[in-house]
């Protein structure tokens, strides 16, 4: 069984009988996709972005947000077995946020893969960590999640949206 038949099973898993608002085999390959774009050669080494945005419309967050912490986990294992596959390495153990982008229509959703360094990521993952502690005690309809910057996260400014879905 491939890589993307595990984690589309895995989710499914996840979702149970809840309908997701897109298809996780294309948030997927869509992660895949960008992280070999994003894959750099440094001092000789093969180094894959260790940060993943997910966007999504602000309709679907209230479905999506209870598995938010599984959902963020299992793409991070995806990611983790691709880079393995390709002898990849990460400056940290990767990381994947969800984010709502008011620009997206329900269905619809973008992901970006960064390089960022390992104090970067870190911090990140503190914010991602206070962030869910949040959510375990917000109801879905009323996360707390942020908005996306507009028109893209800053760190992307000038890249073209790939809104997906």
């Amino acid at each position: 069984m491939n890589f993307l038949s595990v984690f589309e099973n895995r989710v499914s898993s996840i979702f149970g009988a809840t309908r997701a608002p897109f298809s996780f085999k294309k948030l997927a390959k869509q992660a895949a996709g960008e992280m070999e774009d994003q894959t750099l050669v440094i001092n000789g080494v093969t180094t894959a972005p260790a940060l993943y945005t997910v966007l999504v419309a602000n309709e679907d967050d209230p479905l999506l947000a209870p598995f938010y912490p599984d959902l963020s986990r299992e793409v991070a294992e995806l990611m983790k077995a691709q880079a393995n596959k390709k002898r990849y390495t990460f400056v940290g153990e990767p990381l994947v946020r969800f984010m709502i982008d008011p620009s997206l229509k329900s269905g619809r959703f973008s992901v970006f893969a960064e390089n960022v360094d390992a104090p970067t990521l870190g911090r990140l993952y503190e914010e991602e960590r206070a962030y869910q502690r949040g959510l375990s005690g917000a109801t879905p309809a009323r996360s707390q999640r942020p908005e996306a910057p507009s028109p893209s996260p800053a760190p992307l400014a000038g890249r073209p949206s790939a809104a997906v879905g």
